[in-house]
This record gives C-alpha cells, sequence and structure tokens, in this order.
C-alpha cells in the first residue's frame, strides 16, 4: 500500500509540475489521474521497491530547472537568430547503473529539454540514443548525460548496477 501512496504522491507531484498551477484542482485533478493510472497499470510486485533520496530528488529537480531555462535561451536564440548554426547529431549513451527506472526517468527528463529528445532506449546493452539539436561538442553532451545519471541515481536507489561508457555517435549532422 505504501508503494502506491508514494508513486501517487510522485505522479501527483509530476502533474503539479507540468500544469505549473498548484491550486486545489489542480492537486485534485493529479490525484485523480495518478488514482486512474495506477489502477489502470498495476505495479510490479514481484522486484523491490526503489528507494527514493529526498535530497537527490532535490539536487535533480534543481538540475532541471537549470536546464529547462538555458535550453529554452538556447534554442530561443537559433530560432530567432539569422545565422543560425544547428549542428543536429545522434549521441549513444551506455549507462553506468542500469536499470528499468534510471532508464525511464533519463528518458524522461531528457525529453523535457528543449533541444534533446530521446530517440531509443534499449535493455541490452543497456544504452540511451539522445538526438541533440545543437551537439557541437559530444564531449559536453555525454558528460552532461552522466551528469544527469549520477543526480537520477542519486534520486532514486536502482536495484542493480554495473559498469558503462558512453559512445558518441555523431550521426546526421547538419
Amino acid at each position: 500500500m505504501r508503494r502506491y501512496v508514494t508513486r501517487a504522491l510522485l505522479l501527483t507531484a509530476l502533474w503539479l509540475m507540468a500544469w505549473g498551477d498548484f491550486s486545489v484542482g489542480s492537486v485534485l485533478g493529479g490525484l485523480a489521474v495518478a488514482t486512474v493510472l495506477l489502477v489502470s497499470f498495476p505495479l510490479d510486485t514481484s522486484s523491490p521497491p526503489v528507494r527514493i533520496r529526498p535530497l537527490g530528488v532535490l539536487r535533480l529537480l534543481g538540475y532541471i530547472a537549470v536546464q529547462l531555462v538555458t535550453s529554452n535561451v538556447l534554442v530561443a536564440r537559433q530560432i530567432l537568430s539569422r545565422d543560425a548554426r544547428v549542428r543536429a547529431g545522434v549521441l549513444a549513451y551506455d549507462l553506468g547503473r542500469p536499470s528499468d527506472e534510471v532508464i525511464t526517468l533519463m528518458a524522461n527528463v531528457i525529453g523535457l529539454t528543449p533541444g534533446t529528445m530521446t530517440v531509443e532506449a534499449t535493455q541490452d546493452p543497456h544504452r540511451i540514443y539522445v538526438h541533440f539539436l545543437l551537439l557541437d561538442d559530444p564531449d559536453i553532451a555525454r558528460r552532461g548525460l552522466e551528469r544527469l545519471e549520477r543526480l537520477v541515481v542519486g534520486a532514486i536507489d536502482p536495484r542493480d548496477g554495473s559498469d558503462g561508457a558512453a559512445t558518441a555517435i555523431a550521426e546526421g549532422r547538419a
């Protein structure tokens, strides 16, 4: 029961962040949507629960907020610029601490950030392919993904881990 309550609260928090409105109606709407989702898609009780680390969650939320502002400014500047230098590309990133939870959370955070999009996430090997609108330096992008993974792992406690490394694939450079 505790897992359902925790997930309902997390889904409600995501709902409130998505709408940007913290009114009573938004909270009730978020709880209703969370309840419908949890009833429609029951939890997998065969796997051990993920441990949420509050300080790690705050760090991750702060990172997401900074990334949203920074990437919005960069993408807006490229759109409004007369001499836009879009250098699109795809980066393949092998996770160092692979788990379904880490892959899912990373893919969703990447999808929230303007100028980036998760193209594919695979489990064997544990890899995320990310499309960058502005991929000027693959090493900087790789370090950003490594930092995101550290923050995600710091926010949740995945049940397993293994070593991995990032691999850059510069495809579709414009």
